[in-house]
């Protein structure tokens, strides 16, 4: 049986993730944009994956302005109105 080298040590916390997403760019782009409502498609990616990954991001980053719904093989973005 082969050794396999490792380390541990005891930490008081987590580190933050701080990478950037892929769908940043797409979602920073749109907050910016005058655009209240985009249709978004993406080469070698389905609609649904993008939307399942764009929601997870929006909540991670705690965007809650931003509706992310489905069409037929399109993905929408729609900035919620202040109401």
């Amino acid at each position: 049986m082969s050794k396999i080298e490792y380390d541990m040590k005891a930490v008081t916390e987590k580190r933050e993730k701080t990478t950037r997403s892929i769908f940043d760019p797409i979602i920073d782009e749109f907050i910016k944009s005058e655009d209240g409502l985009v249709e978004l498609t993406v080469t070698g990616r389905s609609a649904s994956y993008m939307k399942t990954n764009i929601l997870k991001r929006l909540v991670r980053r705690e965007i809650s302005n931003v509706d992310v719904t489905l069409g037929y093989g399109v993905v929408y973005l729609e900035k919620k109105s202040a109401a």
